[in-house]
């Protein structure tokens, strides 16, 4: 029995050896194990050129791939150095100069965001005007007496000075301020509107190539509303 075990110890060494050496290996019907002799797996490979050794944060890049529609328009691809522009906030006239801008230096549709925001009106109810100081804290007093306050205006120039009694959203909640108002005695106040509601426009381009970005900025020239300008961080 022991004779045996010997012999199928021997025999596993030296099968064992065998198969470390690919000679002896393929004499026998091994199959070799050692790196790099290994074809089979070198033909398994697909397009092994194509493998990328990256640097953290970096992207991969399509072999083969070339410029595509985005930097021919003048957006660029992640991968490329790019820039971030912003105007506003600016006025609807203002808007569309702008936006006539970023056509003209080729930025295609889409390519930009538009941040609007609405804007409410606004409604006073006023008082005034009055030129001499005496006759506004006359009115001031009046007013006081009755239980109200009133708001000095120093601004726009054609309603200073004067007094608010109250600022609004709507210019029905100005009229029935002023209603009640006249229910307590006041005779002279009338509702104005200070601001017509409209909006509010930030436009932002994410990523522009530079010979675009140059052309962009040269547009829009001196004009602080639609001026581009880098992004905010």
């Amino acid at each position: 029995m022991l004779r045996l075990l010997v012999a199928a110890l021997l025999a596993a060494n030296l099968l064992f050896w065998a198969w470390h050496h690919t000679p002896v290996a393929q004499v026998m019907g091994l199959p070799a194990s050692e790196p790099g002799r290994e074809p089979e797996r070198l033909q398994r490979q697909i397009h092994p050129e194509a493998i990328q050794l990256l640097k953290p944060g970096s992207r991969p890049v399509a072999v083969g791939s070339t410029a595509g529609p985005q930097a021919a328009a003048g957006l660029v691809p992640a991968s490329t150095t790019a820039l971030c522009l912003e105007a506003g906030p600016m006025s609807e006239v203002a808007a569309g100069t702008a936006l006539r801008d970023l056509g003209q230096a080729g930025v295609p549709a889409g390519g930009w965001v538009d941040m609007r925001r609405d804007l409410p009106g606004r409604w006073i109810v006023y008082m005034g005007r009055y030129p001499e100081r005496d006759t506004l804290l006359k009115k001031t007093e009046e007013l006081q007496r009755l239980g109200l306050v009133a708001t000095e205006l120093k601004s726009p120039g054609e309603l200073a000075p004067g007094l608010a009694l109250g600022e609004f959203g709507t210019q029905a909640e100005a009229q029935g301020r002023l209603e009640r108002l006249q229910a307590r005695g006041v005779r002279t106040a009338r509702v104005l509107q200070l601001a017509s509601p409209g909006a509010e426009h930030r436009l932002r381009v994410d990523r522009v190539a530079p010979a675009v970005a140059e052309r962009l900025v040269a547009l829009s020239g001196q004009d602080a509303a639609t001026r581009w300008q880098a992004c905010a961080p």
